[in-house]
């Protein structure tokens, strides 16, 4: 197999795989020249990226406090 040329499973591989880590040069012109001629494969890229928006901004909702909660000084909400 050559170094750029890859399948889609291939690419779609370090596509979840640069989340996690860095990718090497070769992994990245490999991806980058894939996107360029494979439709679905950049459907997949930008579907992961808005799989990671999401989960930033369900992490940002589920750190802040919930003021919609009754406080009734014991921090267990109101037992109802």
């Amino acid at each position: 197999m050559s170094l750029i040329a890859r399948n889609c499973r291939d690419i779609t591989r370090l596509i979840l795989q640069r989340e996690d880590r860095t990718l090497s040069l070769v992994e990245r012109l490999a991806v980058r020249f894939h996107l360029r001629i494979c439709l679905m494969c950049t459907r997949f890229t930008g579907q992961v990226q808005l799989m990671n928006r999401a989960m930033g901004q369900w992490k940002q909702y589920a750190a802040e406090p919930d003021e919609s909660a009754p406080d009734d000084g014991t921090g267990a909400g109101s037992g109802h």
